[in-house]
């Protein structure tokens, strides 16, 4: 059995997505998986390069609140090396849990995840009564099982519809805001070298540029000279470098269409990158996963 690892407990939304994705798949539905939750990325990612658990998914960005930096990070700076080999584009809706009996006004506290306490802001202050104390966990799912396990009255949870059921807990409120997607990394310590042409892959990298001028414009010139699409292109101070007293570096993390295994043009701009780089970390090439008739 294919084991997929994600962070969080029973009921997390990266659970929910892996179920999603090898339920409805073809490349997934002949194949038989089983999830497995850790309590912290590290822990994750530390069991996919020991061959624990075969692949891991992780959030990677939200239409709403942007990058996840802090896994963004974690994962670029991995050894020994771990690779993208899959996106997928999941669909959320938020929803207020609590103890059966509970009431919208009875609702002091409330816990989750800090990027979805961000996504769900101006829901949350319409919502709850004025002076609510939002309280961040590690994940959702974990948020749900704490109330849930609470004896205190007047908590609750934001967290996915399957957390609830899992815990036992009542839906208060859902926040289902239009074009909530997270866009969802599927990772392994084994590459893929040609994804499939019909999936329509992509590529990703994390680069730390030279600090001289047009460093950016020659970067992104070594793909728009060969018409490759880039799709993201960000920058983010790079925190193994930053000290008063040396210059900031930055890490410039770009996806592109595209694998250099496939084409000949991409593989020539992945190979000149080189020249205005001081260091290239491919962090690989992958399919993107549709599931037809889904956002």
């Amino acid at each position: 059995m294919n084991t997929i690892g994600f962070h969080g407990v029973n009921g997390a939304y990266a659970e929910d997505a892996i179920l999603e994705l090898t339920s409805n798949h073809p490349n997934f539905t002949q194949h038989t998986f089983s999830t497995e939750g850790f309590d912290t990325m590290a822990e994750l990612f530390a069991s996919i390069q020991r061959g624990t658990v075969r692949h891991g998914l992780i959030p990677i960005e939200n239409s709403l609140s942007g990058t996840l930096h802090s896994v963004l990070e974690l994962f670029s700076n991995q050894e020994p090396r771990l690779w993208v080999v899959g996106e997928y584009q999941c669909s959320e809706s938020h929803y207020i849990m609590a103890k059966p009996g509970t009431k919208l006004e009875d609702i002091f506290e409330i816990q989750s995840h800090p990027a979805i306490l961000e996504q769900c802001q101006d829901f949350l202050d319409s919502t709850l009564k004025e002076g609510y104390r939002a309280v961040l966990a590690s994940n959702t799912a974990s948020a749900a099982e704490q109330v849930a396990q609470s004896d205190e009255f007047g908590i609750a949870a934001l967290a996915g519809k399957r957390a609830a059921d899992l815990h036992g807990l009542t839906i208060l409120g859902s926040d289902t805001t239009p074009n909530n997607v997270t866009r969802y990394w599927l990772i392994s310590r084994h590459p893929v070298t040609q994804p499939d042409r019909s999936m329509n892959p992509k590529s990703s990298f994390a680069l730390l540029m030279k600090n001289q001028v047009g460093a950016l414009h020659r970067v992104c010139s070594c793909f728009a000279l060969r018409d490759i699409n880039v799709t993201k292109l960000e920058s983010r101070p790079s925190s193994r470098t930053i000290s008063l007293a040396s210059p900031w570096e930055y890490t410039t993390y770009i996806d592109i269409e595209g694998a250099p295994g496939n084409e000949d043009a991409v593989k020539r701009a992945v190979d000149n990158l080189q020249e205005f780089t001081t260091k290239c970390i491919f962090l690989g090439s992958y399919p993107t996963y549709r599931i037809t008739g889904r956002r």
